[in-house]
């Protein structure tokens, strides 16, 4: 028995002595925080990115556009482009983004694609009214253009320099003022040895939107309804209508990308026909929105039936002013409006385009918002109509 007792305590010791030559697990707080890198985000194109920063207003990193940056014809472009958006922002920008959390909160939960004709390059206003939208596809009759090159020497270059600068400056003018860019004024600009085309304006409305720019692609329609996509620097001398361009950009700090695109184009049936290449396309969509203000009236008129009958088919949501499609043919069974803002007598230039049903609507102030910022053709009187259109559950969208 005594030699049991015996066998049994040194067994014991034994054991102790193994629990304390093993090594003591580390407790939590004692251990090394573990280092989840992040994830990479999407790639930006550096050398496009920066030259959208550059003609911006924007500091860039590059030896060479940082040099043209010391320029005074620089410093004062962008010091003039800073002072403006400013203003811009407080007065246009903010009021949107706040009046469209509101108003706009279920056309926006919607709309992946926002389609938005007769806008030219104008991102900002659908950018700020549908932030949560993945695709824009906006057109203009204007070409698509290049980018700038700019050499970095020499009293050409500088003079070069200024020119573009001030040609931008104007370019930019009516948007800033009128909040709408004025087609015979882009005519005018937006050409070769001024202003080359809207892919310029489109860089810098989204690089002041925050935005980083991940590849630029040209895109011309080799079948019917198709798009095909294409490196921008391959070489084309001509281009026939419709083309566009495609942006993909995106927030940094967010992993997703976005899509604009803008395509050169004429809608008048004549060229907008219900077989033609963008008719196909657009019909093919899917686009949830559409955004329309100062349309120049077009859609009243008889030869601008197929993009108008097409918005009327395929949208969910229209959110417009009272240059788009006419009042009286959004029908009440099939469309619930909500008014806001003011209706008035369309300005001088435009003749035979007033909405008596449209004015009767507005004279009932119970049914009528305010309207907390200003865009569209009244910008001197400031009184604005907007109308958005919501499609009735029963009435789905072809």
């Amino acid at each position: 028995m005594k030699n049991a007792v015996h066998a049994r305590a040194l067994a014991i010791l034994a054991f102790a002595g193994l629990l304390a030559a093993a090594p003591v697990p580390a407790r939590p707080q004692d251990q090394a925080p573990v280092v989840i890198p992040p994830k990479p985000g999407p790639p930006v194109d550096a050398a496009i990115d920066e030259l959208a920063k550059f003609i911006s207003g924007l500091p860039c990193e590059s030896d060479a556009l940082r040099a043209l940056q010391e320029t005074p014809a620089w410093q004062a472009y962008a010091a003039a482009l800073d002072k403006g958006w400013a203003e811009l922002e407080a007065k246009r920008w903010a009021p949107m983004r706040e009046w469209a959390a509101d108003e706009l909160a279920a056309a926006n939960a919607a709309t992946r694609t926002l389609f938005y004709p007769f806008g030219g390059p104008d991102f900002v206003t659908p950018s700020q009214l549908f932030p949560e939208a993945s695709t824009y596809v906006l057109f203009g009759l204007e070409f698509v253009g290049k980018l700038p090159e700019f050499a970095a020497e020499g009293p050409p270059a500088a003079k070069h320099l200024e020119n573009y600068l001030s040609n931008m400056t104007a370019a930019l003018s009516d948007f800033f003022n009128k909040s709408y860019f004025v087609t015979r004024n882009m005519n005018a600009l937006l050409v070769r040895d001024r202003v080359e085309g809207v892919l310029p304006i489109l860089c810098l409305f989204l690089k002041r939107t925050g935005y980083a720019i991940s590849a630029v692609k040209r895109c011309e329609f080799l079948a019917p309804g198709e798009v095909f996509e294409y490196d921008f620097a391959y070489p084309r001398k001509t281009f026939r209508k419709p083309y566009g361009v495609k942006i993909e950009f995106f927030r940094p700090g967010s992993a997703g990308v976005k899509s604009l695109y803008y395509f050169s184009c004429n809608i008048a049936d004549e060229y907008f026909a219900k077989d033609s290449p963008y008719y196909r396309y657009l019909d093919g969509l899917g686009f949830e929105t559409t955004l329309i203000k100062s349309a120049s009236y077009l859609m009243q008129y008889r030869y601008f039936s197929n993009i108008r009958g097409l918005i009327l088919a395929r949208s969910r949501f229209v959110l417009q002013d009272d240059t788009a499609v006419p009042f009286k043919l959004f029908s009440p069974r099939v469309w619930d409006v909500r008014l806001y803002g003011e209706y008035t007598t369309p300005i001088s230039e435009f003749h035979g385009v007033d909405q008596a049903d449209l004015r009767a609507a507005y004279a009932n102030p119970a049914a009528v918002r305010q309207l907390p910022f200003h865009v569209g053709y009244h910008w001197g009187t400031q009184k604005d109509s907007i109308l958005l259109f919501t499609r009735r559950p029963a009435a789905a969208a072809r």
